[in-house]
């Protein structure tokens, strides 16, 4: 007859739908940041816009997710988590149409970043929803399938990209979003019910706290996407970084001077969250640049098209979708420490294989290190979100999820700033060290005539100058293709024309393998981060949500020792009648526990 009050925790009837329906408006979202870089180049001439220009559609889209997680999650634990997420595939749906009509690339720019916001709502609250429609001993899997279908975007979103518009034009990159937006908004209807676990956070919105977060990770996010351009050291970045360090500890005095915080400043104590949003920041600075170089070095160096790379890449995220959904039930049953330190310990070892490529690396030997980053994806993501997430009351997933999001954004944009940084510094060396080599190498050679060789040393000259203005972009053009072009030309098949041949090969060999060397250091750079991430990743636990309220027990236990010690004779069957009545005493001091900055 006890039978049902003892029966362990099922989860809501319709989990499974559940994570059916928020994993499509995820995947939706994640799809729209890998899709679009491949249609950039057929963008900037369809629209007739530059580069710089162009750019401005993949930072506009980044800067409003990193402005707007940590609010869309508070949005969602205050008025339901169901109505933010529907907010958000109605605003993602309807700003693909728009971005796909756009008539020129200001309106696109716009546009996109109305994408940004649905993309925010749709990724932040994603994860609360999952969390609360499982039971504990099953979240760890339910985040590892959550994690392995965001994966499948990440793969699916170069090769989709290049086929649509390959064979359509890049309006068809955002009209896709369109049908399956819909769909997503009728089943989100039907299947998510308006509560899950919990209740509402109660108080007003903190519409300060929300504008002081916003405007500090508005700034920093551009200061580190413009650094490049604008130039590390100009006025306009100091003055961006300067003001986002400021925003920071006012963002802290207010949110502990408000009775309704956007960020409970108190979820920084509970030690599973902190360790894992730690860690998935460095994650994200390990992953940032990563792909852009990696995308580079195969099509400048090697040669490839930007397709033929993207499905060379794809290696990474299929491996992690295998890895994922069995690293989730490996969490379960052992807990997120090891498998937070395994995933991040593989991305070391990626990257660090990757900073040892060469000018004569063949595909195959790309794809099976980057092998490597997807087994570390497959362990780490997973694990360090479900280990964030399990530790946190179901109130505050919400804001929890938000800023889970808003580190791993601003690691992933970070890692691109200093990567980026790192790449166009050491190509410009090398690029100097090629050019010495090769003028050497022509001066040398006696086939050449004298009055050629002042010629031919100046287009050398020109194109290595080229290379070093482009930030390595356009190392596969680094020679012209003719240096000898406009010169009197040798008789066919003489001596001459042979050495000259022989001259334009050995120069770009020089080129391809001075400028491969340029890649390395920025691997190492990701591979540090990569690294740091080991250690935060071993703090999160031996078990799913093992210091949960950790903000409170250490109050309660001090509290706890306190009536042990005023109890006569210390006797050990005393000591136990403590220890049962640890839950009750835990309760009493946990409402106290917030009010102690110390606890």
């Amino acid at each position: 007859m006890n039978e049902p009050a003892h029966a362990p925790d099922q989860g809501h009837p319709r989990k499974w739908w559940i994570l059916i329906a928020v994993s499509i408006g995820m995947f939706m979202a994640l799809l729209d940041v890998t899709i679009v870089n491949i249609a950039m180049p057929r963008i900037i001439t369809d629209l007739h816009t530059t580069v710089t220009s162009a750019s401005w559609v993949l930072n506009a889209y980044s800067l409003v997710l990193a402005v707007s997680f940590l609010s869309m999650g508070r949005i969602g634990d205050k008025y339901g988590q169901k109505r933010v997420f529907i907010f958000g595939l109605v605003t993602f749906t309807l700003f693909s149409l728009l971005c796909g009509l756009a008539p020129n690339i200001d309106w696109l720019i716009a546009f996109r970043a109305g994408q940004g916001l649905g993309g925010a709502a749709l990724l932040t609250i994603s994860l609360a929803i999952v969390l609360g429609a499982f039971p504990r001993r099953q979240q760890g899997m339910a985040v590892g399938l959550w994690g392995a279908l965001g994966t499948a975007a990440a793969a699916v979103g170069p090769t989709l990209g290049g086929l649509l518009v390959t064979y359509r034009n890049w309006h068809w990159i955002f009209f896709v979003n369109v049908p399956i937006g819909l769909a997503a908004i009728v089943f989100t209807a039907l299947v998510i019910p308006a509560h899950i676990r919990g209740k509402r956070v109660e108080g007003g919105i903190d519409i300060p706290g929300i504008l002081i977060a916003g405007v500090g990770l508005f700034l920093l996010t551009l200061a580190l996407v413009q650094g490049n351009s604008w130039g590390w050291l100009s006025p306009a970045v100091v003055g961006m970084f300067a003001a986002a360090v400021v925003s920071f500890p006012v963002f802290l005095w207010w949110e502990a001077r408000t009775s309704h915080p956007m960020f409970p400043l108190k979820l920084l104590r509970i030690r599973s969250f902190t360790a894992a949003n730690t860690a998935i920041c460095f994650v994200g600075m390990a992953m940032g640049g990563t792909f852009l170089l990696v995308v580079i070095f195969m099509v400048s160096v090697l040669g490839y098209s930007e397709l033929r790379a993207a499905v060379a890449l794809t290696v990474m995220p299929i491996v992690a979708l295998v890895i994922a959904p069995n690293a989730g039930r490996l969490v379960d049953r052992i807990g997120p420490r090891l498998p937070a330190a395994v995933g991040a310990a593989f991305f070391t070892v990626g990257l660090v294989l990757l900073a040892q490529l060469n000018g004569s690396t063949t595909v195959g030997q790309i794809m099976w290190r980057i092998a490597f980053i997807g087994v570390g994806m497959g362990f780490a993501m997973p694990t360090l979100s479900a280990a964030s997430m399990a530790s946190l009351p179901p109130d505050v997933r919400g804001v929890g999820s938000g800023s889970l999001n808003t580190l791993r954004q601003v690691g992933f944009t970070l890692g691109v700033a200093v990567l980026v940084a790192i790449f166009a510094h050491t190509v410009a060396i090398n690029a100097q060290t090629a050019t010495r080599q090769s003028v050497a190498y022509v001066m040398a050679q006696p086939q050449i005539p004298a009055a050629a060789k002042p010629l031919i040393v100046a287009k050398i000259e020109s194109a290595a100058a080229k290379l070093a203005h482009s930030g390595g972009g356009d190392a596969a053009t680094a020679m012209p293709a003719d240096p000898l072009q406009g010169l009197p030309q040798a008789p066919a098949g003489s001596a001459q024309a042979l050495g000259e041949q022989q001259m334009i090969a050995h120069v770009k060999a020089i080129y391809k393998d001075d400028i491969a060397k340029s890649f390395k250091w920025p691997f190492y750079a990701a591979a540090l981060a990569a690294l740091l991430a080991i250690i935060p990743g071993l703090m999160t636990g031996s078990r799913l949500g093992e210091h949960e309220g950790h903000e409170k027990m250490n109050r309660a236990e001090r509290t706890e020792a306190t009536e042990a010690a005023a109890v006569a004779g210390g006797a050990r069957g005393g000591a136990r009648g403590d220890t049962s009545g640890g839950a009750a005493g835990g309760a009493a001091a946990a409402g106290g526990a917030t009010e102690a900055p110390g606890a």
